[in-house]
């Protein structure tokens, strides 16, 4: 599973349109099997960053071409791994650096 951070972005006049299709995606129904909505935090100007745990980026592109195209137009689908608290992942991402500068 990965994670994204969804950023947001989308034009004053399309405020009334980008929140009816937030409720159309939240709404909707169960999301496809492995995407799950983690945490989103709001810019209170027409922006918002949203955390997301997906298979892959195309799964969401694939729920916000559906159910909010509008706003998928200013939306980039970011993937990062999580440093704090800690996880597997970051973990070996590190001992993998790690190892590469001791090889030199």
């Amino acid at each position: 599973m990965t994670l994204f951070i969804a950023v947001h972005k989308w034009k004053p006049e399309e405020e009334i349109t980008v929140m009816k299709e937030v409720v159309a995606l939240f709404t909707a129904g169960k999301p496809p099997e492995g995407v799950e909505l983690c945490a989103i935090y709001g810019t209170g100007a027409q922006g918002a960053y949203c955390v997301w745990n997906a298979p892959c980026k195309e799964d969401l592109e694939k729920l916000f071409e559906q159910y909010a195209p509008i706003l998928k137009k200013g939306t980039e689908f970011v993937p990062v791994v999580q440093s704090y608290p800690p996880t597997m992942e970051a973990i070996l991402g590190l001992y993998q650096n790690i190892i590469k500068m001791a090889s030199k």
